[in-house]
Protein backbone atom coordinates (compact mmCIF):
# COMPACT_ATOMS: atom_id res chain seq x y z
CA UNK A 1 0.00 0.00 0.00
CA UNK A 2 2.65 2.33 0.72
CA UNK A 3 4.48 1.65 -2.53
CA UNK A 4 1.26 2.19 -4.64
CA UNK A 5 0.34 5.40 -2.74
CA UNK A 6 3.43 7.25 -2.80
CA UNK A 7 4.96 6.15 -6.26
CA UNK A 8 2.07 8.65 -7.90
CA UNK A 9 2.78 11.05 -5.09
CA UNK A 10 6.54 11.29 -5.51
CA UNK A 11 5.61 12.20 -9.58
CA UNK A 12 3.18 14.62 -8.55
CA UNK A 13 5.03 16.96 -5.72
CA UNK A 14 8.62 16.52 -7.41
CA UNK A 15 7.36 17.76 -10.55
CA UNK A 16 5.03 20.55 -9.99
CA UNK A 17 7.50 21.85 -7.46
CA UNK A 18 10.08 21.32 -10.45
CA UNK A 19 7.53 23.74 -12.08
CA UNK A 20 7.00 26.75 -9.40
CA UNK A 21 10.63 26.76 -9.52
CA UNK A 22 10.37 27.44 -12.72
CA UNK A 23 13.34 25.61 -14.05
CA UNK A 24 11.37 24.83 -17.17
CA UNK A 25 10.56 28.11 -17.82
CA UNK A 26 8.39 30.97 -16.45
CA UNK A 27 4.68 30.72 -15.50
CA UNK A 28 2.01 32.72 -15.66
CA UNK A 29 0.36 33.96 -12.44
CA UNK A 30 -2.81 32.07 -12.85
CA UNK A 31 -0.58 28.78 -13.58
CA UNK A 32 1.49 29.51 -10.28
CA UNK A 33 -1.99 29.39 -8.36
CA UNK A 34 -2.96 26.77 -10.11
CA UNK A 35 0.42 24.83 -9.40
CA UNK A 36 0.47 25.63 -5.72
CA UNK A 37 -2.83 23.95 -5.51
CA UNK A 38 -1.89 20.91 -6.79
CA UNK A 39 1.08 21.20 -4.47
CA UNK A 40 -0.73 21.76 -1.06
CA UNK A 41 -3.29 18.67 -2.03
CA UNK A 42 -0.25 16.67 -2.86
CA UNK A 43 1.02 17.05 0.36
CA UNK A 44 -2.27 17.25 2.33
CA UNK A 45 -2.73 13.36 1.15
CA UNK A 46 0.91 12.45 1.79
CA UNK A 47 0.34 13.74 5.16
CA UNK A 48 -3.16 11.35 5.17
CA UNK A 49 -1.17 8.36 4.13
CA UNK A 50 2.19 9.05 6.25
CA UNK A 51 -0.61 9.36 9.20
CA UNK A 52 -2.41 5.88 8.57
CA UNK A 53 0.81 4.16 7.38
CA UNK A 54 2.38 5.40 11.41
CA UNK A 55 -0.91 4.48 12.76
CA UNK A 56 -1.16 0.50 11.39
CA UNK A 57 2.35 0.19 12.25
CA UNK A 58 2.03 1.70 16.15
CA UNK A 59 -1.14 -1.11 16.10
CA UNK A 60 0.96 -4.02 14.95
CA UNK A 61 3.56 -3.16 17.55
CA UNK A 62 6.16 -2.83 14.45
CA UNK A 63 7.97 1.06 15.92
CA UNK A 64 11.06 0.54 16.28
CA UNK A 65 12.01 3.28 19.70
CA UNK A 66 15.58 4.25 19.92
CA UNK A 67 15.54 5.93 23.72
CA UNK A 68 18.03 7.58 24.66
CA UNK A 69 18.54 10.78 26.98
CA UNK A 70 18.94 14.15 25.60
CA UNK A 71 18.52 17.62 26.47
CA UNK A 72 15.29 19.24 25.83
CA UNK A 73 16.45 22.11 25.02
CA UNK A 74 18.40 20.85 21.96
CA UNK A 75 15.63 19.10 20.32
CA UNK A 76 13.27 22.07 20.41
CA UNK A 77 14.19 24.42 18.48
CA UNK A 78 14.91 22.24 15.50
CA UNK A 79 10.64 21.69 15.85
CA UNK A 80 10.20 25.62 16.55
CA UNK A 81 11.98 26.15 13.11
CA UNK A 82 9.93 23.80 11.05
CA UNK A 83 6.89 25.38 12.69
CA UNK A 84 7.68 28.67 12.45
CA UNK A 85 6.63 29.74 8.85
CA UNK A 86 2.81 28.77 10.41
CA UNK A 87 3.52 31.45 13.06
CA UNK A 88 4.46 34.31 10.42
CA UNK A 89 1.39 33.11 8.39
CA UNK A 90 -0.93 34.03 11.10
CA UNK A 91 1.46 36.82 13.13
CA UNK A 92 1.30 34.20 16.19
CA UNK A 93 3.80 34.70 18.58
CA UNK A 94 5.76 31.79 20.45
CA UNK A 95 7.22 31.62 24.21
CA UNK A 96 9.50 28.99 25.44
CA UNK A 97 9.88 28.18 28.85
CA UNK A 98 12.26 25.30 29.20
CA UNK A 99 13.73 24.11 32.58
CA UNK A 100 17.82 24.48 31.80
CA UNK A 101 19.91 20.79 31.63
CA UNK A 102 16.33 19.20 31.48
CA UNK A 103 16.81 15.61 30.21
CA UNK A 104 14.30 13.32 29.14
CA UNK A 105 14.40 9.78 28.04
CA UNK A 106 12.91 9.26 24.84
CA UNK A 107 13.05 8.20 21.04
CA UNK A 108 14.57 11.94 19.78
CA UNK A 109 12.53 11.26 16.42
CA UNK A 110 9.00 10.11 18.08
CA UNK A 111 9.62 13.17 20.38
CA UNK A 112 10.08 15.73 17.77
CA UNK A 113 7.17 14.22 16.09
CA UNK A 114 4.87 14.53 19.08
CA UNK A 115 5.73 18.29 19.82
CA UNK A 116 5.19 19.33 16.17
CA UNK A 117 1.56 17.70 15.87
CA UNK A 118 0.84 19.11 19.18
CA UNK A 119 2.31 22.66 17.79
CA UNK A 120 1.06 22.68 15.10
CA UNK A 121 -2.41 21.69 16.05
CA UNK A 122 -2.22 25.07 19.10
CA UNK A 123 -1.20 27.13 15.04
CA UNK A 124 -4.14 26.24 13.76
CA UNK A 125 -6.90 26.41 16.35
CA UNK A 126 -5.28 29.56 17.11
CA UNK A 127 -7.14 32.89 15.77
CA UNK A 128 -4.70 35.55 13.56
CA UNK A 129 -2.41 37.66 16.53
CA UNK A 130 -2.66 34.81 18.76
CA UNK A 131 -0.05 33.10 21.53
CA UNK A 132 1.29 30.00 22.21
CA UNK A 133 3.47 28.97 24.92
CA UNK A 134 5.45 25.44 24.98
CA UNK A 135 6.50 24.82 28.85
CA UNK A 136 8.62 21.97 30.10
CA UNK A 137 9.88 21.07 33.55
CA UNK A 138 10.70 18.19 36.12
CA UNK A 139 7.87 16.37 37.78
CA UNK A 140 9.41 13.26 40.18
CA UNK A 141 11.00 11.00 37.76
CA UNK A 142 8.97 12.51 34.68
CA UNK A 143 9.35 15.75 32.39
CA UNK A 144 6.24 17.84 32.42
CA UNK A 145 5.62 19.41 28.95
CA UNK A 146 2.88 22.00 28.26
CA UNK A 147 1.42 23.30 25.26
CA UNK A 148 -0.95 26.48 25.55
CA UNK A 149 -2.65 27.97 23.15
CA UNK A 150 -5.41 31.03 23.32
CA UNK A 151 -7.20 29.54 20.41
CA UNK A 152 -10.85 28.52 19.94
CA UNK A 153 -10.89 25.95 22.79
CA UNK A 154 -12.38 22.79 23.23
CA UNK A 155 -16.07 21.93 24.84
CA UNK A 156 -15.68 19.49 27.61
CA UNK A 157 -18.17 16.96 26.25
CA UNK A 158 -16.27 16.67 23.15
CA UNK A 159 -12.31 16.52 24.68
CA UNK A 160 -12.82 12.71 25.57
CA UNK A 161 -13.13 12.05 21.69
CA UNK A 162 -10.11 13.99 19.91
CA UNK A 163 -7.48 11.37 20.79
CA UNK A 164 -9.83 8.85 19.03
CA UNK A 165 -8.65 8.07 15.33
CA UNK A 166 -10.58 10.28 12.49
CA UNK A 167 -12.49 12.40 15.11
CA UNK A 168 -11.67 16.17 14.72
CA UNK A 169 -13.80 18.61 16.66
CA UNK A 170 -16.32 21.11 15.00
CA UNK A 171 -15.15 24.78 15.31
CA UNK A 172 -17.93 27.44 17.00
CA UNK A 173 -18.73 28.30 13.36
CA UNK A 174 -19.47 24.61 12.54
CA UNK A 175 -16.51 24.23 10.33
CA UNK A 176 -13.62 21.60 10.60
CA UNK A 177 -10.33 22.56 10.09
CA UNK A 178 -8.30 21.12 7.96
CA UNK A 179 -6.70 17.68 8.78
CA UNK A 180 -6.45 14.49 9.15
CA UNK A 181 -8.02 13.62 12.33
CA UNK A 182 -5.06 11.20 12.89
CA UNK A 183 -2.37 13.67 14.67
CA UNK A 184 -3.82 13.55 18.38
CA UNK A 185 -4.57 9.61 18.15
CA UNK A 186 -0.87 9.15 17.31
CA UNK A 187 0.40 11.64 19.70
CA UNK A 188 -0.97 9.49 22.40
CA UNK A 189 0.10 6.48 21.39
CA UNK A 190 3.38 7.51 21.22
CA UNK A 191 3.66 9.21 24.35
CA UNK A 192 2.00 6.29 25.89
CA UNK A 193 4.67 3.28 24.48
CA UNK A 194 7.30 5.91 26.21
CA UNK A 195 5.67 5.58 29.15
CA UNK A 196 4.37 8.57 29.53
CA UNK A 197 0.63 10.09 29.34
CA UNK A 198 -1.69 12.89 27.78
CA UNK A 199 -4.60 14.89 28.46
CA UNK A 200 -6.42 18.20 27.82
CA UNK A 201 -7.34 21.06 29.75
CA UNK A 202 -9.64 23.20 27.79
CA UNK A 203 -12.69 25.37 27.81
CA UNK A 204 -14.59 26.87 24.89
CA UNK A 205 -13.65 30.26 23.64
CA UNK A 206 -10.56 30.47 26.31
CA UNK A 207 -8.14 28.27 24.43
CA UNK A 208 -6.48 25.19 25.08
CA UNK A 209 -3.55 23.19 27.19
CA UNK A 210 -2.16 19.80 26.30
CA UNK A 211 -0.16 18.18 28.91
CA UNK A 212 2.20 15.18 28.67
CA UNK A 213 5.00 13.41 30.30
CA UNK A 214 7.82 11.35 29.81
CA UNK A 215 10.49 9.57 31.59
CA UNK A 216 13.32 11.17 32.84
CA UNK A 217 17.06 10.79 31.19
CA UNK A 218 20.28 10.89 33.10
CA UNK A 219 22.16 14.27 32.24
CA UNK A 220 25.55 11.96 32.76
CA UNK A 221 24.10 9.71 29.49
CA UNK A 222 23.71 12.78 26.98
CA UNK A 223 25.73 12.73 24.40
CA UNK A 224 26.67 15.88 21.80
CA UNK A 225 26.84 15.07 18.36
CA UNK A 226 29.32 17.43 16.47
CA UNK A 227 27.85 18.88 13.55
CA UNK A 228 29.70 19.73 10.34
CA UNK A 229 29.74 21.87 7.65
CA UNK A 230 27.90 20.25 4.06
CA UNK A 231 30.74 20.73 1.20
CA UNK A 232 29.44 22.05 -1.89
CA UNK A 233 30.38 20.67 -4.86
CA UNK A 234 33.63 21.64 -6.13
CA UNK A 235 33.87 24.40 -8.75
CA UNK A 236 36.99 22.63 -10.27
CA UNK A 237 35.57 18.99 -10.92
CA UNK A 238 32.04 18.65 -11.78
CA UNK A 239 31.00 15.67 -9.64
CA UNK A 240 29.14 12.94 -11.43
CA UNK A 241 25.62 11.68 -9.62
CA UNK A 242 24.85 8.40 -11.68
CA UNK A 243 20.89 7.78 -11.35
CA UNK A 244 19.63 4.54 -11.11
CA UNK A 245 15.70 3.61 -11.22
CA UNK A 246 13.49 1.85 -13.48
CA UNK A 247 11.04 4.70 -13.34
CA UNK A 248 12.18 7.08 -16.46
CA UNK A 249 9.85 9.50 -14.77
CA UNK A 250 11.40 9.16 -11.25
CA UNK A 251 15.39 9.52 -13.67
CA UNK A 252 14.23 12.51 -14.91
CA UNK A 253 12.86 14.22 -11.73
CA UNK A 254 16.29 13.60 -9.75
CA UNK A 255 17.99 15.23 -13.05
CA UNK A 256 16.06 18.09 -12.84
CA UNK A 257 16.58 18.42 -9.15
CA UNK A 258 20.36 17.87 -9.40
CA UNK A 259 21.76 19.77 -13.12
CA UNK A 260 21.08 23.00 -12.07
CA UNK A 261 23.37 22.87 -8.29
CA UNK A 262 26.71 22.11 -10.45
CA UNK A 263 26.36 17.73 -10.60
CA UNK A 264 26.63 16.07 -14.18
CA UNK A 265 23.88 13.69 -14.31
CA UNK A 266 24.31 10.03 -15.94
CA UNK A 267 20.90 8.02 -15.72
CA UNK A 268 20.71 3.98 -15.86
CA UNK A 269 17.97 1.85 -15.46
CA UNK A 270 19.05 -1.19 -12.85
CA UNK A 271 20.70 -4.40 -13.91
CA UNK A 272 24.18 -4.66 -16.39
CA UNK A 273 23.40 -1.13 -17.66
CA UNK A 274 23.63 0.37 -14.23
CA UNK A 275 26.74 -1.83 -12.94
CA UNK A 276 28.91 -1.22 -16.47
CA UNK A 277 28.16 2.21 -16.00
CA UNK A 278 29.14 2.72 -12.08
CA UNK A 279 32.38 0.78 -13.40
CA UNK A 280 33.16 3.30 -16.21
CA UNK A 281 32.68 6.60 -14.59
CA UNK A 282 33.51 5.74 -11.65
CA UNK A 283 30.86 8.48 -10.16
CA UNK A 284 31.65 10.53 -7.19
CA UNK A 285 27.66 9.10 -5.88
CA UNK A 286 25.37 6.71 -6.83
CA UNK A 287 21.33 7.43 -6.35
CA UNK A 288 19.39 3.85 -5.83
CA UNK A 289 15.87 2.93 -6.41
CA UNK A 290 15.51 -0.52 -4.26
CA UNK A 291 11.80 -1.12 -5.21
CA UNK A 292 12.68 -2.66 -9.13
CA UNK A 293 10.09 -4.39 -11.68
CA UNK A 294 12.79 -6.25 -12.89
CA UNK A 295 15.35 -7.68 -10.28
CA UNK A 296 16.23 -6.69 -7.17
CA UNK A 297 17.59 -3.28 -5.90
CA UNK A 298 19.11 -5.14 -2.44
CA UNK A 299 20.79 -7.27 -4.93
CA UNK A 300 22.12 -4.30 -6.90
CA UNK A 301 23.42 -2.52 -3.58
CA UNK A 302 24.96 -5.43 -3.63
CA UNK A 303 26.72 -5.76 -6.24
CA UNK A 304 27.49 -2.35 -6.53
CA UNK A 305 29.27 -3.17 -2.97
CA UNK A 306 30.86 -5.77 -4.03
CA UNK A 307 32.96 -4.14 -7.30
CA UNK A 308 36.03 -2.71 -6.69
CA UNK A 309 35.42 -0.04 -8.97
CA UNK A 310 32.42 1.04 -6.83
CA UNK A 311 32.91 -0.71 -3.76
CA UNK A 312 33.82 2.87 -2.02
CA UNK A 313 31.25 5.07 -4.00
CA UNK A 314 28.52 6.27 -1.76
CA UNK A 315 25.02 5.11 -2.60
CA UNK A 316 22.09 7.31 -1.67
CA UNK A 317 19.39 4.70 -2.11
CA UNK A 318 15.99 6.42 -2.84
CA UNK A 319 12.79 4.22 -2.76
CA UNK A 320 9.49 4.04 -1.87
CA UNK A 321 10.10 1.33 0.31
CA UNK A 322 11.27 2.37 3.91
CA UNK A 323 13.45 -0.51 5.34
CA UNK A 324 16.77 1.48 6.38
CA UNK A 325 17.98 -0.54 8.73
CA UNK A 326 18.52 -3.23 6.58
CA UNK A 327 19.98 -0.56 3.31
CA UNK A 328 22.26 0.78 6.28
CA UNK A 329 23.35 -2.78 6.73
CA UNK A 330 24.49 -3.82 3.09
CA UNK A 331 26.32 -0.49 2.74
CA UNK A 332 23.91 2.48 1.77
CA UNK A 333 25.82 5.71 2.55
CA UNK A 334 22.36 7.49 2.93
CA UNK A 335 18.64 6.08 3.01
CA UNK A 336 15.87 8.58 1.84
CA UNK A 337 12.11 7.74 1.62
CA UNK A 338 10.22 9.00 -1.68
CA UNK A 339 8.50 11.36 -2.39
CA UNK A 340 12.02 13.45 -1.33
CA UNK A 341 12.44 16.78 -1.33
CA UNK A 342 14.99 18.83 -3.50
CA UNK A 343 16.81 20.80 -0.12
CA UNK A 344 16.81 16.84 1.43
CA UNK A 345 18.40 15.17 -1.74
CA UNK A 346 20.71 18.45 -1.87
CA UNK A 347 21.93 17.94 1.15
CA UNK A 348 22.16 14.39 1.60
CA UNK A 349 24.54 14.07 -1.87
CA UNK A 350 26.84 16.95 -0.39
CA UNK A 351 27.43 15.11 2.64
CA UNK A 352 29.73 12.66 0.36
CA UNK A 353 31.39 15.08 -1.74
CA UNK A 354 34.15 16.52 -0.31
CA UNK A 355 35.34 20.12 -2.15
CA UNK A 356 38.15 18.41 -3.72
CA UNK A 357 35.54 16.32 -5.83
CA UNK A 358 36.60 12.84 -3.56
CA UNK A 359 33.98 10.51 -2.16
CA UNK A 360 34.02 9.32 1.73
CA UNK A 361 35.95 7.18 3.27
CA UNK A 362 34.57 4.06 4.66
CA UNK A 363 34.31 3.21 8.12
CA UNK A 364 34.17 -0.22 9.88
CA UNK A 365 33.03 0.33 13.22
CA UNK A 366 32.65 -2.76 15.74
CA UNK A 367 30.89 -2.53 18.85
CA UNK A 368 28.65 -4.81 20.61
CA UNK A 369 26.66 -1.77 22.09
CA UNK A 370 23.54 -0.68 19.61
CA UNK A 371 23.52 2.77 21.06
CA UNK A 372 26.93 3.02 20.84
CA UNK A 373 27.21 1.81 16.67
CA UNK A 374 24.30 4.42 16.06
CA UNK A 375 26.03 7.27 18.13
CA UNK A 376 29.31 7.03 16.26
CA UNK A 377 27.56 6.07 12.88
CA UNK A 378 25.84 9.51 12.84
CA UNK A 379 28.78 10.81 14.12
CA UNK A 380 30.64 9.55 11.02
CA UNK A 381 28.40 10.10 8.71
CA UNK A 382 27.75 13.92 9.60
CA UNK A 383 32.10 14.25 8.65
CA UNK A 384 31.47 12.55 5.49
CA UNK A 385 32.42 9.03 5.97
CA UNK A 386 30.16 6.09 4.92
CA UNK A 387 30.01 3.82 8.35
CA UNK A 388 29.34 0.04 8.23
CA UNK A 389 28.47 -1.06 11.92
CA UNK A 390 28.39 -4.45 12.92
CA UNK A 391 27.83 -6.07 16.36
CA UNK A 392 30.69 -8.66 16.74
CA UNK A 393 34.26 -9.84 15.57
CA UNK A 394 33.01 -12.77 13.89
CA UNK A 395 31.08 -11.21 11.43
CA UNK A 396 33.30 -8.71 10.98
CA UNK A 397 36.29 -10.69 9.95
CA UNK A 398 33.83 -12.50 7.52
CA UNK A 399 32.90 -8.25 6.31
CA UNK A 400 36.79 -7.74 6.20
CA UNK A 401 37.50 -11.30 3.73
CA UNK A 402 35.37 -9.56 0.80
CA UNK A 403 35.63 -5.77 1.45
CA UNK A 404 38.09 -3.64 1.95
CA UNK A 405 37.77 -0.30 4.16
CA UNK A 406 39.66 2.75 5.06
CA UNK A 407 39.67 2.89 8.69
CA UNK A 408 38.13 0.40 11.59
CA UNK A 409 36.91 1.53 15.01
CA UNK A 410 37.22 -1.56 17.46
CA UNK A 411 35.63 -1.81 20.65
CA UNK A 412 37.68 -4.59 22.95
Amino acid sequence: MSHELRTPLNAILGFSELLLDQTAGPLAEKQKRWVDFIQKGGRHLLQLINDILDLSKIEAGQVELDVESFLVEVATPEVISNIRPLLMEKKISLTSRIEPELVVLADRLRFKQILYNLLSNAVKFTPMGGQVAIEASRSGDQVRFALIDNGIGIDPQHQHIIFEEFRQVESPDGTVKEGTGLGLAITRRLVEQQGGKITVESELGKGAKFIFTLPLGQSHAVVQIPSAAVPAPSKSKQPIVLVVDDEAQDRELLANYLSPEGYRIVTAAPGDEAIAKARDLRPDVITLDILMSTGSGWEMLYQLRNTPETAKTPIVVVSIVDQRRLGFSLGAAEYLVKPVSKEILLEALSRHIISDGKTSFTCLIIDDDQETLRLVSEVLNSVGCAPVAIDNGKNALEFLKEHKVDVILLDL
